[in-house]
Order: C-alpha cells, then structure tokens, then sequence
C-alpha cells in the first residue's frame, strides 16, 4: 500500500477558511465525489477533531475518519497560506492539512495509512519543502508524488 495512490491532484485546495470546521466543510466539498453522504462525514470528522485534536504540529493536521458513507480511502489536501489554529502540541497554526476518509470496518487499511502519513511529515526538513511549494498547486503535488515514491 503506497499513500501516493490514495492523493489525486483535483483534491488538493487552497483554503479560505479560517477556524478548523470551516477548513474541513471545504475539504469534505472538494472530496464530494469520494462520499456518498458529505455531511455524515464532515460530523465525523468534527466529532474526531472534538475528541481529540489532529493537529500534528509543525503547521501540518491530518483530521481522519471512516463512515459508511465512503467506498474508498482516499488523502485530500487543504493548503492554507495564512494558517489555523488547529490546536497543536506546538501551538503553530496549520498549513498544510491532510483529511483521511474510508470506509468503517477497514481498521488495518486505515492505520496503514495515519501511520504512514505520519512517517512522512515527520521530517521537519520535508516541512519547510512542502511549505515552500505553496504557492503553486501543481508543483505541490510533484513534489509531494516525487517525495512519496522515494
């Protein structure tokens, strides 16, 4: 299982938002054709944030959830130029936002994926690359294709 399969360009989005529920009703919209039922999954991905924040630290978040409203896994990715407060240990706003949908009762898929989301934002040196290609979303999203296959 490679993360890179589950990334497609038409679901990576500059975000308006400002406040972390907003942030994720745009990505949940940009992730429509992934849901059968966008608002059960945006009140999971709430509820998650309500437990337990997602906020990696380092300006990166990746909320999660599974329904039965999804058929597939898939990563969108929100880019936000002038952060959130996405109440991380390290109290930095995020920037680059990576949402993880599926479908519930697909446990070890799902932690494949959180943990090899995980390993690859980890590196700091990655941060301040990823940060970097902000500005434009198609040489994001090489960079981050490129990055993944290493």
């Amino acid at each position: 299982m490679q993360l890179v399969n589950y990334i497609d360009r038409q679901r990576i989005i500059f975000l308006e938002a400002t406040d972390i529920n907003s942030a994720l009703q745009e990505m949940v919209d940009a992730s429509r054709n992934k849901i059968n039922k966008p608002a059960n999954f945006l009140e999971a991905l709430i509820n998650r944030e309500e437990l337990m924040s997602t906020g990696f630290g380092f300006g990166i978040a990746y909320p999660h959830a599974k329904t039965v409203d999804i058929d597939e896994f898939f990563v969108t990715i929100g880019i936000s130029k002038s952060g959130i407060d996405w109440k991380s240990f390290d109290q930095k706003d995020a920037q680059l936002i990576f949402m993880i949908g599926g479908p519930d009762g697909q446990q070890d898929v799902y932690l494949k994926l959180l943990a090899g989301l995980s390993s690859f934002l980890k590196n700091s040196q990655l941060h301040d690359q990823l940060t970097n290609f902000c500005e434009d979303i198609d040489s994001f999203y090489q960079f981050i294709v490129e990055k993944l296959k290493q």
